[in-house]
């Protein structure tokens, strides 16, 4: 599937459990403008605290080259996980880059704080991509908080 440019394939799902992977696999599949899952036909956009994809580019070699930075990489977006802005996240196999699903949070924001990643200040994301998403399917799985964070 391709929108705004992102091409999300089923392999493309994060590293995650067998269920979690199959269902992104049929969220991403499903992607439409305009749908928000918990009022079917309603708009979601960043501004209104809809989901973005964030898409990571890579060096080649980054199994080898991230190792000095990971635990900084993991402890960077960790605020973002224990809030629940970030839904899912995990490197692409092979690790060509990752794919990151944001909630509540600006397009603005989530590129701003990519700048900071300790991954991209050491010069291993070799682009950065954001997207807005509309989850059509499996709501009740990637469900958002009750307010945004």
């Amino acid at each position: 599937i391709y929108r705004d440019g992102l091409r999300l394939r089923r392999g493309d799902a994060p590293q995650a459990s067998a269920v979690q992977s199959c269902a992104l696999g049929a969220l991403a599949a499903q992607v439409r403008l305009g749908r928000d899952p918990a009022a079917p036909g309603a708009r979601l956009s960043s501004s209104a605290g809809g989901y973005i994809l964030m898409d990571y580019g890579y060096v080649e070699g980054m199994l080898v080259k991230r190792a000095p930075h990971r635990a900084a990489h993991l402890a960077h977006w960790q605020p973002e996980f224990e809030s629940g802005a970030i839904r899912l996240a995990g490197a692409y196999s092979p690790a060509e880059g990752a794919l990151f699903v944001f909630y509540g949070k600006t397009r603005e924001w989530i590129e701003a704080r990519a700048q900071t990643d300790p991954y991209y200040v050491a010069g291993l994301v070799t682009s950065v991509k954001t997207k807005e998403w509309s989850v059509v399917a499996g709501a009740d799985w990637l469900k958002p908080p009750a307010s945004p964070p």
